[in-house]
């Protein structure tokens, strides 16, 4: 009787546990839900409503930037159309074009509330009217940058990091001056000041030097950065030839060293050979009296000389091929830095990466 028992208990848990594996698997969890904007409180209504009062009596008196200032502090606690328009208006004033035209916009597309005034609906419409109108008053700059094959730069326009898609890119500003600064890599920073005025279009040529960048920290367990470069090969050349004249140097500085160590010898205690058979007198050591010369010393007088040449050759040829080796080595043709893992498998061992 237990037997039979104990099977069908058996069977139970098998068939629960085939049945929980055939189960498919939950599904993933949703996204997070963007949050959403703040209520404003109390404290933020009245200090906008007075920040708007005082906007505007500030306008009225000719005061734009201080309105502006008061208008931005309304704006930025409460956002109606109201509080947009009037601001948008004070930048218009101003000749803040591109940022009128898209407070405007904003004015535009705020939800219209249950409760929506007449007056905040006629400042929609005004804003959408003005929108229209400032849109051709709206100056650009076009940038265009020379970089270098594979080289990156950052451009800014008045502080602002603008997005360099191609080496050719139109950006609407507001009228009025603009510093323009380009950085390539670790090069210096290129700033080029121009003056724009409404519907403009004006051309800002960037060249800046491109210095490749420092490799950056550690990409992580087990990453690590290489820095690749492309040596141009009249380096090796320049170096090759610089290393052939300090050897040869070497060698005209030891003959030279031996020629007159064996002149020395040849000389006596009060007197020295001259240094031809037939012209003036003259002695390798000075302060010597000349006599008869014989064949010993012209000849180490003649490996003195020629050992002088080739040290005096040797220095220059090590000089110049030296510095022209140095020149290109600070050229690569070619350079980038690459992320980089170590991989050791069975078979080996290896560097994975995109290069």
């Amino acid at each position: 009787m237990r037997a039979p028992a104990i099977a069908a208990a058996l069977a139970v848990v098998l068939a629960s546990g085939v049945a929980h594996a055939a189960d498919p698997p939950p599904p993933p969890a949703p996204a997070p839900a963007p949050e959403a904007r703040r209520e404003p409180t109390a404290g933020d209504l009245t200090t906008a409503r007075t920040a708007l009062r005082d906007g505007l009596a500030l306008r009225e008196k000719g005061d734009n930037a201080g309105a502006l200032a008061r208008l931005s502090t309304a704006w930025d606690l409460v956002q109606t159309p109201i509080t947009g328009f009037e601001l948008a208006k004070t930048h218009m004033l101003l000749g803040n074009v591109l940022q009128a035209r898209e407070l405007f916009g904003k004015v535009v597309r705020l939800p219209p509330s249950l409760e929506e005034s007449p007056r905040s609906a006629a400042a929609r419409e005004e804003s959408a009217r003005l929108a229209n109108e400032l849109e051709p008053r709206i100056p650009s700059l076009r940038i265009k940058l020379t970089l270098p094959p594979d080289a990156t730069a950052v451009v800014r326009i008045d502080d602002e990091t603008i997005s360099m898609k191609s080496n050719e890119e139109v950006r609407a500003v507001d009228p009025g001056p603009h510093d323009v600064v380009a950085k390539a890599g670790d090069g210096p920073e290129q700033t080029v000041h121009v003056e724009v005025a409404e519907a403009e279009v004006k051309d800002v040529v960037l060249t800046p030097q491109w210095i490749a960048p420092k490799p950056p920290p550690l990409t992580g367990p087990g990453g690590q950065v290489v820095y690749v470069r492309t040596t141009n090969p009249l380096t090796f050349v320049g170096f090759g030839i610089a290393a052939g004249g300090l050897v040869v140097a070497t060698i005209g500085a030891i003959v030279m060293i031996d020629a007159n160590s064996s002149a020395d010898d040849l000389c006596g205690p009060n007197y020295c050979p001259p240094r031809t058979k037939t012209g003036p007198t003259g002695s390798v050591l000075p302060g010597r009296e000349t006599a008869i010369v014989d064949d010993r010393f012209e000849g180490a007088w003649t490996r003195f000389q020629a050992a002088r040449v080739a040290m005096i050759a040797g220095i220059v040829t090590t000089v110049v091929f030296g510095g022209i080796g140095s020149v290109f080595a600070t050229r690569p043709l070619k350079e980038k830095v690459v992320a980089v893992t170590p991989v050791v498998s069975p078979n080996g061992a290896g560097l994975a990466g995109t290069f």
